[in-house]
């Protein structure tokens, strides 16, 4: 019989980020691969196995039974491994590790961390970008942020959520008054349906007599840009769009969320995540644009 050697773990974090995820397109913007190299990688992992992990359908990926099976077989015994490198890592470094949703840690996080980075060059932020509720003691991690109901946390948020409607200005000629999104299709983020709600209601709009267009998160507001209809825009994650002219908004009309984006942080965190945690508070109140440091 013939014993197959360890897949590279690369190979495994990908195929488990596809399952999680749901599609490439979710796991390449994870990950921060092109399409393209991410199919080779679970390519390369079906030929080191020698069996068909997903099947290829019309309308995306679904899991073999043997997939199935090794997906249940690896997750558990992976986070082990991860949990254990992390512990060796932070010991030997000053790494804060923190999670939030992709959509947070692409516009509002990754844009400004140069900042903290600049300030602290002896700590090391491995973000893990999620869109699962990933627990702090169960991951080894130190902070998160989290989007929630502001009356479900115990603490005042890192940064409050307006809403609005945003639009590409040089593909279409948007609303200019609420009741003028009735006119055209609204793209609405397809597990956070809540932000449009909120916004209509407070205008008094039939939510059942708009045109809806559920569409992935993660390309919510590049499909808006590119002309296909009017997103929901999030403040603070639509502002650096809004300054470069890809989107307008109706800033007259905005409406605070319910939701906001809270910092969670563990009890016993050591100094170099209280330091990340005091930087990102201070950087939510002095820091609301990107551009406002150039």
């Amino acid at each position: 019989m013939q014993v197959r050697g360890l897949p590279p773990i690369q190979s495994l974090d990908a195929f488990i980020s596809v399952v999680r995820l749901g599609s490439l397109a979710a796991a390449s913007e994870e990950l921060h691969l092109s399409v393209p190299a991410l199919s080779r990688r679970i390519a390369r992992l079906e030929a080191d196995l020698g069996i068909s992990l997903f099947e290829r359908r019309p309308r995306g990926l679904v899991l073999t039974p043997a997939g199935e099976s090794y997906h249940a077989k690896i997750v558990p015994a992976l986070k082990l491994l991860h949990v254990a490198h992390a512990g060796i890592s932070k010991e030997r470094r000053h790494i804060v590790r923190l999670t939030t949703i992709p959509a947070f840690a692409n516009r509002w996080l990754l844009p400004r961390l140069h900042r903290f980075s600049a300030m602290h060059p002896e700590i090391e932020v491995d973000i893990i970008a999620s869109t699962s509720l990933e627990r702090l003691d169960d991951q080894d991690l130190d902070l998160a942020i989290r989007l929630a109901r502001d009356d479900a946390m115990p603490e005042p948020p890192l940064l409050p959520i307006h809403v609005s409607p945003v639009w590409g200005p040089a593909r279409i000629q948007g609303p200019s008054v609420p009741s003028d999104v009735l006119k055209h299709v609204l793209l609405d983020p397809d597990h956070r349906p809540e932000f449009w709600r909120e916004w209509l209601a407070a205008y008094r709009l039939d939510p059942h007599v708009v045109q809806m267009r559920p569409v992935d998160p993660l390309v919510l507001y590049e499909l808006t840009a590119s002309g296909a209809g009017v997103g929901i825009g999030l403040d603070p994650l639509v502002s650096d769009l809004v300054d470069q002219g890809r989107l307008a908004t109706m800033s007259a009309y905005r409406v605070r969320s319910s939701r906001s984006f809270h910092l969670v942080q563990k009890p016993d965190s050591g100094l170099a995540p209280r330091r990340l945690a005091a930087w990102l508070q201070e950087e939510a109140v002095s820091r609301s644009r990107p551009s406002q440091s150039n």
